[in-house]
């Protein structure tokens, strides 16, 4: 049975046809009813010209933290190859089951259809539609090892495509719709991890400091992030035994031809060390179906001594079937240099190994979050890159100079556009998107028409009252314009000097804060929708270092410099303009931006409040936690040397050793599986400094909060501790831990002698009245 109010999806005839002649029942009798209902409504009319009253009405509610775990995102979308369908996965944060649920939904694109949810396929997971077909191809581990499976929305019978003996990671339809290849993934040795053998060894045990870490200390999962176990790609050539490619290496990538003839192919060879970042390391290679042989085009160059490496990526086809596309890395050790890599067309009918000096490279910036393929070529003269610029996720259109600019079957969409899927003849499009007060949806493209809405996932969202949003930009010290976001209250206060600001630095530093709906809270659950709804703007700068913004933005010459009068010059830009008032300030970060955003407030001196999760605040201590291998590829590249060679720097860039002089309230919170150790000195030297403080660290989880219930706990802490400290406000439900920071607040007013309307007079009444 279909659920209530859903319609069939095409291709399901016997059922189809029974419910359209219902459908067309029930459009007449709903066409007599309305024609009943006006001549009703006009004989009211005419005795009474009364309004219904606005009180009667019912009002729109502000979003809450509730809210957040109503959110509905879109995980995955896959559009049929004749655009008539489409299929997507749906997450959210559920309390009552404190873990995240997942549904799969199929729906066709057509006016008035809805989705429909099969119970089926609820555990289908690389949603992929079989070609010139409505048959939905996923992975699925139901029969004990994951494999490749169908599911056929005529018949609703499900196959299996693959048997393999090893789980099936990925794998990749040919446009003909009848082979396939995948990668199978072999299982590790079986050796114990680091973790374990400090849990249960009883020897000791022999360590290298160029691998281990504090993780391996503190983290069951942290081995996984290094483990390399053997992928190899496995071919079906329509009904045929597969057959395993011979490639040297572990495969990473691969990507039919057009007439489904040849594979290329992103692998790591066999002869790249194991280690941190060495997946990055990937060579390049067309794999020859019908000779069953493995050419290698672009192999990668490890560093050798006092140099940089070389890596290859990419390998999409092109719009004539003869050519892919290949990006070149140099220096993938680089923070920076791995984002710009630089691309090229390669003919592969006129060479047989690759000749750097014969091809046009241009740069390109790829972003750790854009979804891949990086390009789509469309015809010769149009192709498209999914990517972010300037903060907007978007589709762009590579211009014959090399630009790029907004694809046209977007020109009629604000904020973010993410996972966008064409058919086969690009005619028709399906992407989702969203902004920073409008929740994820997916919208559906026909050429010649304006974008329309699919889904109405978040329809609840829309009676919920959110604050505006707009993006500012300001000049910072050294005349660079910088960008960022700003989330107000609806209403102005009658008051300029009563508007909080509490400025989000981000982490990264690359990940740019994006036109996306409460994108962060997946990250560290700051709720900065509700902040803002409790009359404290939000400030999200995006400074230097971040990416998004040109390599010259993103390629900063100091890791405190230029990032840090970027974010200050944006706070004395909305102070000056009249957002904020300048003794009503705070300042919050996630992981690097809980690095940053302490040194932040070390230096300005200008900041009542903070709260930080997930940062380090010693990197002299944190150079000894990390691996050797780390501190070489990352903080001796970006700290101007190693630990050793430069210790005075070292001190200058660890947070916890300048409290000195702050008066400023901190909220520090960590994962067990991560940062807390890292994370210890902070609020030593706060008690040491005289500045209020509390350290909260959450169980079970590392350098995200993924439980729902730990989510909401956090959320509601930092929203009561920025009411308290910047407003002097707060629910008494909650009075003892209200009377806990009343206590701090009188103590630093003794102490430091603070003259303030505030200080020490926070719910003295409801407290009391409470207790």
């Amino acid at each position: 049975m279909f659920p209530l109010g859903s319609r069939p999806v095409p291709g399901r005839e016997p059922r189809a046809k029974r419910i359209l002649l219902l459908d067309r029942l029930i459009s007449v009798r709903a066409v007599l009813r309305s024609f009943s209902i006006l001549l009703i409504f006009l004989s009211t009319a005419a005795s009474s010209d009364v309004p219904e009253p606005v009180s009667n009405r019912p009002a729109k509610q502000p979003f809450t933290i509730d809210d957040y775990f109503k959110i509905k995102r879109v995980t995955e979308l896959a559009l049929s190859s004749d655009g008539e369908m489409i299929a997507y996965a749906v997450e959210w944060q559920s309390l009552e089951e404190n873990k995240t649920l997942r549904r799969i939904y199929v729906s066709a694109t057509a006016p008035g259809a809805e989705a429909e949810l099969i119970k089926e396929i609820q555990d289908a997971r690389s949603l992929a539609w079989i070609p010139g077909r409505h048959e939905l191809a996923f992975l699925s581990g139901r029969g004990g090892v994951t494999q490749v499976f169908a599911y056929d929305l005529a018949s609703q019978a499900i196959r299996q495509r693959t048997d393999s003996k090893a789980p099936v990671v990925k794998f990749r339809l040919a446009p003909d719709g009848q082979s396939l290849a995948y990668v199978a993934q072999e299982a590790s040795d079986g050796a114990p991890s680091l973790y374990e053998q400090f849990q249960t060894g009883d020897t000791g045990i022999l360590i290298d400091p160029d691998v281990i870490s504090v993780y391996d200390f503190v983290n069951p999962d942290w081995p996984k992030f290094f483990l390399r176990p053997q992928r190899n790609l496995w071919v079906e050539i329509e009904k045929n035994l597969p057959i395993q490619t011979v490639i040297p290496g572990n495969v990473s990538e691969f990507y039919w031809s057009s007439d489904a003839t040849k594979l290329s192919v992103t692998y790591v060879a066999d002869d790249i060390p194991v280690g941190l970042g060495s997946d990055r390391q990937t060579s390049l290679g067309i794999y020859d179906i019908e000779k069953r042989n493995f050419r290698i085009l672009a192999p990668a160059e490890p560093a050798a001594a006092n140099q940089v490496d070389k890596s290859y990526s990419g390998g999409e086809w092109g719009p004539d079937g003869n050519g892919i596309f290949l990006r070149r890395t140099v220096g993938t050790s680089s923070r920076v240099n791995r984002s710009y890599p630089k691309w090229t067309l390669v003919d592969l009918s006129s060479i047989d190994t690759l000749d750097e000096a014969e091809q046009t490279w241009r740069e390109i910036e790829i972003y750790g979050l854009d979804p891949e393929p990086a390009f789509i070529p469309v015809d010769k003269t149009t192709i498209y890159t999914n990517r972010m610029i300037e903060g907007a996720r978007s589709l762009y259109r590579i211009t014959s100079s090399g630009g790029f600019e907004r694809a046209d079957i977007l020109k009629d969409m604000r904020g973010s556009v993410s996972l966008v899927r064409f058919s086969v003849d690009f005619e028709k499009a399906a992407f989702v998107n969203e902004s920073l007060t409008q929740p994820q949806e997916i919208y559906f493209w026909l050429e010649g028409q304006s974008a329309r809405q699919l889904t109405r996932l978040n329809e609840v969202l829309a009676k919920r009252i959110l604050p505006t949003a707009k993006e500012v930009t300001w000049k910072s010290k050294d005349d660079t314009t910088v960008h960022g976001w700003l989330l107000e209250p609806v209403q102005a206060e009658s008051s300029r000097k009563l508007r909080p600001l509490i400025t989000y630095v981000h982490g990264g530093p690359s990940l740019a804060m994006s036109n996306e709906f409460a994108s962060n809270f997946l990250n560290w659950p700051y709720p900065f929708e509700v902040y803002a709804l409790n009359g404290i703007a939000v400030f999200i700068p995006n400074y230097r270092g971040t990416k998004t913004y040109g390599r010259r933005f993103t390629d900063a010459l100091s890791i405190d410099g230029e990032s840090v009068d970027d974010i200050v010059s944006g706070i004395e830009y909305l102070i000056k303009n009249g957002v904020a008032h300048p003794d009503r300030l705070g300042i919050s970060g996630h992981s690097h931006g809980a690095w940053l955003g302490p040194l932040v407030m070390a230096r300005a001196k200008i900041f009542r409040v903070g709260s930080f999760a997930e940062g380090m605040s010693n990197t002299i201590v944190n150079y000894n936690l990390m691996s050797g291998m780390l501190n070489r590829l990352t903080h001796d590249v970006v700290n101007g040397g190693s630990l050793y060679s430069n210790p005075i720097r070292y001190l200058e860039l660890s947070p916890e050793l300048h409290f000195g002089g702050l008066k400023t309230a901190v909220l520090f919170e960590a994962g067990t599986r991560a940062s807390a150790i890292n994370m210890l000195g902070y609020p030593k030297a706060a008690r040491n400094a005289g500045m209020p403080a509390e350290f909260f660290v959450y169980p079970k989880i590392g350098h995200t909060v993924t439980a729902p219930r730990l989510q909401k706990e956090s959320a509601e802490r930092n929203l009561d501790w920025l009411r308290f400290w910047l407003k002097c406000e707060g629910d008494p439900a909650r009075a003892v831990r209200f009377r806990r920071w009343q206590k701090m607040q009188a103590q630093q007013e003794r102490r430091s002698q603070i003259t303030d309307d505030y200080a020490g007079k926070c719910f003295t009444e409801e407290v009391s009245a409470r207790e």
